[in-house]
């Protein structure tokens, strides 16, 4: 009977099968009745009562039955010492039913009600041991202790885990889709400050942290790959109402759920082709008061930066030896190079290391506050939390506030409500200049005899001019006026729950999702001096005016959905399941900004007090997705398992007439573990083959895109007088509909020794057809964008393995895992188009083709570099001032010249395996993890200034002054130094040549903690203190040196914010 409960319930029973006789036939007739009645009538006549907790059942014995709850074993030995002592749970909850025996002995008792037992002991005990189904068994050592509180842990490898999955739950061995978890204790005690990083690792997703500008760190997340030219963001929804991961503080969430299949995402219709995320938080639980405080302290270091060139006597020659290469003189004397050498003042001839000015190690910090408890009738949870992040990149800081509360009420035994709050608060600050530019200018544009200050404290400037540089002072631009972003999220959702008669369960949800946010923006007017004349100032920009920019956004989601759910246990070998709703979601956007120039001080800063070039804009939107969705889940004998998905959804995205679609899946199981020639052999605890297939949607275009679009502000002149106009500049396909996403996916679960060993394996197959893309206009037809219209069609096909391994060797316990996840996409009909992307000066570095990956590079071949003017002479024609020591490329097409003709499909901006690796041990008290995360088979090209030298006047790097080729540096690795911009007519032609692998295995996350024992904690009345220190981001295995082989996918962008090395200390306490 305990099996039928947990088979047609989403409840899990706990009991001590010590002293609970589950083999007890019971005679009970029962139909559309509660679980409580099911099992009072299950029950009736024992000696057993129960309690629920969440979704647990502990079954223990009645304290009012004739035999007592503590009982004590006799045995032969003398029983002289009494011990007593509280069992919980991790949650604090006590634990009634639980065996606490003597080791080697049957000597022991069980726990009452409220988890607490006592009993005598031999003097010469030395081991407890706590046994509970569900619970990982506990050995303590009794030494002189004669209390005893001790928390059992739920055991990770139980087979009836629970999966949250659409509008629902699931167990996990009754799962037919592709489904990966993450769980709250995966992400204890990492020091994150963005939820998106806790996915990094997750089989089958590939998360890029492509920077940690605090306030700004979102990483970019695929699931299965690229499935379009658009928008490949997964759908994020957090208790079920979409949001941004960046909204919810880590310490919140209890579990995630990534839904990668059609059978398990297809539910969501036309927005879940990029997969879907679940986020489950934490609720209050029925117990005594509890208190949680966890904090950290960090320090954060740049982790990969260029090694620019840091001394101006090198700098200068540098500069002298590529224009000697082109035949033209030296632009820096050797009078003034030896002024640089032999001076002394750091103000007039410094050698200055711009990273050491523009970086720094910064702190931060985080606290986390909840409190949590209830009775049996209403729980509640309260959480709050703070992150103080100062940026690596000098000028750049956020705060973040968060608050979460939650409360739940048991209103009657069939109705339920809760409600939840929650509000996020962010206030960031970066340079006014944007941190693109300031990347640029600091770290290419700045020479070291760029002096940062004046000897008076102004800043300073050069003596020296730099050929085609006019970049000034970086360090005033990140440090004077400033951008101040201020952001605040809330949420309201409110819930409840009604079971009717007929086992028949009614959920309604509804929210409001508010989003107000504040950009403010001052670019002052800043003056430079040149030491040692400290009496003129000179303007750091021509025309310098002072400017204000301001924005306000303020958007609103309101969402209501309904589901009704029906279950069924037919003559025991039949079991249904079936749920039906409907949703109706509102997206309201507004934002308005102004700019003004003309400003009489760096002091006013308010729009006001501007007074030229004013421009004010503004736009606000609104759209609507109404949607029918439904499940249907079948198991014969609880070995063969079937469920059908279906959802129609109807989107205001698109005309009348092409609103409406219908995404439906299908899925298949077989537990072949059931089967009798799998079920005796005892290795196997767990197999199960699973299948499915079914169709997805994406909706992520931009509002009206079915109509044309008319542009206001366009001039014409009538009578001498320019007056407004307004012109037809995009034009629009009335037909257009969202892209489809069809899924097929075929998957192995397997559990081996006691499920010590998991084996999860998967192959998919997604296709996704009619993708958005502008038709490419002839150019005749003028200043005119081509429709967006449903054109393309792109593949993904691969395969996903992981293992986990579980065990104890003595007194240490271990984890093993490891993912891998391959993935081959291709691009399969572009209609005979072709998309160049990643704009540069030289052209454009990607394709997108039929037959090959999306985004492949789009390069010249290049063959070595020249060593002879013979060589040269006898090459085929690349340009006029091609001489020894340039780039040599390949002739394709074999004409005698080298030019676009000759560029080849080639290289890979999506990796083709991401994989990953974890470790965690425990040992009496010391625990210890390790998270190691790679890709492996993906490509990069760097960006122009940071890869070419003296392009533009950027700096050079140590690499690139030390191994350019000479005639006295043959075997060089770098081609020559070249005038700043006549080199780029060569050498600097987008090629293969500067195409690098960004293949690397980086160290995650190293941890090692120790808890106090309890004993020590007692007197105080503290349940735990665990104190931790961390490191992330440590170690980097890759042959990419230049920049951080974890940057932007497509290419290595030098500006962007860095990523960080984070080392930080903490505690977590429990009272």
């Amino acid at each position: 009977m305990f099996q039928q409960i947990e088979e047609n319930s989403e409840f899990i029973l706990l009991y001590n099968e010590e002293f609970v006789d589950v083999q007890r036939k019971v005679d009970v007739k029962v139909k559309n009745e509660t679980v409580e009645s099911v099992l009072d009538q299950v029950l009736e006549g024992t000696l057993y009562m129960f309690k629920i907790y969440d979704r647990q059942i502990v079954i223990f014995e009645n304290e009012n039955s004739v035999t007592p709850v503590l009982t004590e074993v006799k045995t032969d030995q003398p029983q002289n010492k009494e011990i007593s002592g509280t069992v919980t749970d991790n949650e604090g909850l006590p634990l009634p039913g639980v065996s606490v025996v003597v080791k080697g002995t049957t000597t022991g008792t069980v726990t009452n009600n409220d988890g607490d037992f006592s009993f005598n002991i031999p003097n010469d005990a030395e081991t407890l041991q706590f046994s509970f189904v569900g619970m990982k068994r506990q050995e303590v050592s009794i030494d002189d202790r004669i209390v005893f509180n001790i928390v059992m842990e739920g055991d990770a490898i139980s087979i009836e885990e629970i999966v949250t999955v659409g509008y629902g739950i699931q167990k996990k061995i009754n799962l037919t889709g592709s489904v990966s978890t993450v769980d709250a204790e995966d992400l204890e005690n990492r020091p994150i400050t963005n939820s998106s990083q806790a996915l990094q690792g997750v089989q089958g997703i590939y998360v890029n942290q492509t920077g940690a500008q605090p306030g700004s760190d979102d990483a970019t997340i695929r699931i299965r790959g690229i499935g379009t030219l658009n928008n490949n963001e997964p759908l994020v929804l957090i208790d079920g109402i979409e949001s941004a991961l960046r909204d919810i503080n880590p310490n919140d969430i209890e579990n995630i759920s990534i839904l990668k299949d059609a059978s398990s995402a297809s539910i969501y219709g036309n927005r879940a082709a990029n997969g879907v995320i679940l986020i489950t938080t934490k609720r209050g639980k029925e117990g005594p008061l509890r208190v949680d405080y966890n904090a950290y302290f960090g320090w954060q270091q740049v982790s990969y930066w260029p090694d620019m060139v840091d001394d101006a006597v090198e700098m200068m020659k540098a500069y002298n030896q590529s224009y000697i290469n082109e035949g033209q003189p030296q632009v820096y004397s050797d009078e003034v190079i030896e002024d640089y050498r032999n001076g002394t003042d750091p103000y007039v001839y410094p050698n200055t290391n711009w990273k050491d000015i523009m970086f720094s190690i910064a702190p931060m910090q985080e606290h986390y506050l909840s409190l949590s408890g209830g009775s049996d009738r209403i729980s509640f949870l309260l959480s709050l939390g703070y992150l103080d992040q100062e940026g690596v990149f000098i000028g750049t800081d956020a705060q973040k506030y968060s608050t979460n509360l939650s409360v739940d009420f048991i209103i009657t035994d069939r109705l339920k409500a809760g409600v939840n709050f929650s509000g996020t608060y962010w206030d960031r600050n970066e340079p006014a200049s944007g941190m693109r530019s300031l990347m640029s200018g600091a770290l290419t544009r700045s020479s070291p005899f760029d002096p940062p200050y004046a000897e008076d404290g102004s800043y300073g400037g050069s003596r020296l001019s730099v050929p085609g540089r006019t970049w000034r002072n970086s360090l005033a631009w990140a440090t004077e006026g400033g951008t101040n972003t201020r952001t605040q999220r809330g949420r309201v959702h409110f819930n409840a729950e009604y079971t009717f008669p007929f086992n028949i369960i009614y959920k309604a949800n509804f929210a409001v999702n508010k989003f107000d946010g504040f950009e403010s923006t001052f670019i002052p007017e800043l003056f430079y001096k040149i030491p040692p004349d400290l009496d003129t100032e000179y303007p750091m920009r021509m025309p310098d005016n002072r400017s204000a920019y301001r924005e306000n956004i303020d958007n609103m989601d309101v969402s209501l959905f309904q589901t009704l759910e029906w279950s069924e246990t037919i003559s025991e070998s039949h079991s249904i399941k079936l749920l039906g709703g409907l949703s109706r979601e509102s997206f309201y956007v507004s934002n308005f900004d102004a700019y003004i120039e003309g400003f009489l001080s760096n002091e006013l800063t308010e729009l006001s007090a501007g007074s030229d070039n004013k421009d004010v804009d503004g736009t606000s939107s609104d759209s609507r997705l109404m949607s029918y969705f439904g499940r249907a889940n079948y198991a014969f004998k609880d070995k063969y398992l079937l469920e059908i998905n279906m959802r129609y959804d109807g989107s205001s995205r698109f005309a009348k007439g092409n609103r409406w679609g219908l995404f439906p899946s299908f899925s298949v199981g077989w537990r072949l573990g059931e089967e009798d020639f799998i079920k005796n052999i005892q290795s196997v605890n767990n197999l199960k083959f699973r299948a499915s297939w079914g169709k997805l949607g994406n909706q992520s275009i931009p509002l009206f895109s079915y109509l044309n679009s008319v542009s206001l502000g366009q001039g014409y002149v009538f009578d001498n007088n320019v007056v407004a106009g307004a012109a037809i500049r995009a034009l629009s396909d009335p037909d257009i509909t969202w892209e489809k996403t069809t899924i097929t996916n075929i998957g192995l679960d397997l559990g081996l020794w006691d499920n010590k060993l998991e084996i999860i394996g998967d192959i998919f197959d997604k296709e996704t057809t009619d993708i958005l893309a502008r038709i490419n206009l002839a150019t005749q037809v003028g200043n005119l964008s081509g429709p967006l219209t449903n054109l393309y069609s792109m593949s993904n096909k691969g395969a996903e393995f992981g293992v986990n391994h579980y065990n104890s060797i003595g007194k240490i316990n271990y984890k093993l895992g490891a993912s891998v996840t391959y993935i081959k996409n291709n691009v399969e009909s572009l209609e005979g188009d072709e998309q160049y992307g990643n704009r540069t000066t030289w052209g454009y570095t990607t394709i997108i083709k039929e037959g090959y990956p999306v985004n492949s590079f789009y390069l010249h071949v290049a063959e070595g570099i020249f060593q002879t003017q013979e060589e040269v002479d006898n090459h085929a024609f690349q340009h006029a001032s091609v001489a020894p020591g340039d780039v040599k490329y390949k002739d394709i097409n074999l004409d005698g010249v080298i030019n676009v003709e000759d560029r080849i499909i080639t290289g890979r901006s999506v990796p083709k395996y991401t994989y990953s690796f974890n470790l965690s041990l425990d040992y009496k008290g010391f625990d210890f993890s390790a998270f190691l995360q790679g890709v492996q088979g993906i490509d990069t090209y760097p960006t122009a200034n940071l890869v070419y030298p003296n392009h533009n006047g950027a700096n050079l790097t140590w690499d690139q002054l030390e191994n350019s080729w000479t005639p006295d540096n043959p075997d060089a690795s770098l081609p020559r130094l070249t005038l700043p911009r006549r080199g780029s007519r060569n050498n600097y032609l987008l090629s293969t040549f500067w195409l690098r692998d960004a293949s690397y295995l980086r160290v995650k996350n190293l941890q090692i903690g120790y808890t106090i024992p309890s004993t020590l904690l007692d007197r105080f009345n503290i349940d735990s203190i665990r104190i931790f220190a961390n490191g992330q981001n440590l170690l980097t295995f890759s042959d990419f040196k230049l920049t951080d082989p974890e940057r932007e996918i497509i290419r290595q962008d030098i500006y962007v914010y860095p990523s960080s090395k984070v080392v930080s200390v903490g505690f977590n306490i429990r009272f």
